[in-house]
């Protein structure tokens, strides 16, 4: 085994892996805007506007994310008659694919907020969208952080089937340099070490955010404070 394939090699593959960290950011910030708006309609009261968006979360949950990148790089462009890049397709395909889990993240979020959150909003004034947008999404966000950040994990991981169309990822970036100087054990060892690290390091700042967020754990951490103090 050479290891001096990685240092030679490392800048083409820290390339690959900020296509990685765009493709899984940006996909991120927008399944949280879209999903956002379908978690939304899926808590209407309206059916003509709960049913279809129930519809799409629960389809596209049970669909392979693969095959929704099959979709958008061969048959969008094949309806179309339009050519499909292959990072705009592994990026709408993310976005598309975590918007149905996000869409269940957010409303579980919004769940957790207090009916009588909505009530003291509409006694105050404000409108449906006002009282979502000023009182009950700050509130939501607040506790589905930790849950935001697994799904930034899973995300991050997800990233590596664009590999499939030809985007180069870190995964491809690390086959083609293996293609190259055939070191496989080493090559695909450090890609393994890298997509620890980097999933490794979310899921603890998950696990960090959960326990500041979760008013029983600061009970415990502040009862623990004051025995020590106390013991001093």
């Amino acid at each position: 085994m050479d290891f001096s394939v990685i240092p030679l090699n490392l800048p083409y593959m820290l390339h690959g892996l900020g296509v990685t960290f765009l493709l899984a950011i940006v996909s991120m910030v927008a399944s949280i805007l879209t999903g956002t708006i379908f978690a939304m309609m899926r808590v209407s009261k309206i059916a003509a506007i709960r049913v279809p968006a129930a519809m799409f979360i629960d389809v596209m949950r049970t669909i392979p994310l693969i095959m929704v990148m099959f979709w958008f790089f061969f048959l969008i462009p094949l309806l179309t008659g339009q050519p499909v890049s292959a990072m705009v397709a592994a990026m709408v395909a993310l976005i598309v694919f975590n918007t149905s889990y996000m869409a269940e993240v957010i409303r579980a979020g919004l769940q957790s907020v207090h009916r009588t959150q909505f009530e003291a909003a509409y006694s105050s004034g404000l409108r449906y969208l006002q009282t979502m947008l000023y009182i009950v999404l700050p509130q939501a966000f607040r506790n589905m952080l930790p849950a935001i950040i697994n799904r930034l994990v899973a995300l991050v991981m997800g990233t590596s089937l664009a590999y499939i169309i030809g985007v180069t990822e870190f995964f491809r970036a690390a086959n083609n340099v293996n293609n190259r100087v055939y070191q496989s054990y080493v090559i695909y060892g450090f890609v393994a070490v890298v997509y620890f690290l980097c999933c490794y390091s979310l899921s603890l700042l998950g696990r960090h955010l959960e326990r500041q967020l979760d008013p029983s754990a600061q009970a415990a951490t502040k009862s623990l404070l004051s025995r020590g103090t106390g013991s001093a």
